[in-house]
């Protein structure tokens, strides 16, 4: 009960119950009704995008998509693990910080290059904070050697900004060791559009997917409440289906 109750009571949930309300009070009134669907309408699909259980079916469509699970990494090459978010430096922050979605993947390729023995780890991602600043690849190396990683065994691709250019830049670096078959290490969410990206740019992907965020629908009643979690999973599947479909256009998966 007292859970039910702080989840009704965070801000963006109370304000989007009380505009539901408010909203319904006024479709009540005599001949408000066709003046009021310009707001309803648009409101009624951000509350239902904003769903828990919104969220949690659009990322499982992604993360449970044939393409996006993991395979056997046997006879694999190099890992390739792609740069998420970076905190760039600033005034407080001197220098470049992995993001919590990069620090999870390089975590994963430190295990998968302890599980399947040494071999070439790839960084992926480009510039950070104007162009005399360190590169996302270089900020992950430098992570990477922190958990026991060899330097040698550490390659970075560093002039990529877009999942598209990830594959791109990795395909030419790997062609100079004469690999072509990678593991490939991304959130769950994004494998799907990595793994067609980097297929597209010729290598033979096995997905290694990581962070998991629809691991088991455990339905409440808070499932159906508007919440600020529910509608940033809700957009994080739609940039990608989204990223999917544009890519498809551009040809490039």
């Amino acid at each position: 009960m007292i859970a039910a109750l702080y989840s009704v009571a965070q801000p963006y949930t109370l304000l989007s119950l009380l505009t539901g309300l408010g909203l319904a009070n006024l479709w009540r009134r005599p001949g408000a009704r066709r003046r009021l669907l310009a707001a309803a309408i648009p409101f009624g699909f951000l509350m239902l995008g904003s769903l828990p259980v919104s969220g949690y079916f659009a990322l499982r469509s992604l993360e449970q998509h044939p393409l996006a699970r993991p395979t056997d990494p046997a006879g694999v090459g190099a890992v390739v693990v792609l740069a998420g978010n970076i905190d760039p430096a600033d005034g407080e922050r001197k220098r470049p910080e992995l993001g919590h979605t990069t620090v999870y993947r390089c975590v994963h390729a430190a295990e998968l290059y302890r599980r399947i023995g040494p071999l070439p780890v790839l960084s992926c991602g480009g510039p950070v904070g104007g162009p005399a600043g360190p590169t996302c690849s270089q900020v992950m190396n430098e992570f990477l050697e922190k958990v026991g990683l060899n330097p040698a065994d550490l390659l970075t691709e560093d002039s990529s900004t877009t999942t598209y250019q990830n594959a791109v830049g990795a395909r030419k670096v790997l062609d100079r060791r004469g690999v072509r078959r990678v593991v490939l290490v991304t959130e769950a969410s994004h494998m799907l559009r990595a793994r067609l990206s980097f297929e597209k740019a010729g290598l033979e992907v096995v997905p290694s997917p990581c962070r998991y965020r629809a691991t088991g629908a455990h339905l409440s009643p808070t499932s159906f409440l508007p919440s600020v979690s529910g509608a940033q999973a809700s957009l994080d599947a739609l940039h990608e289906w989204g990223g999917i479909a544009w890519y498809w256009v551009r040809g490039r998966i």
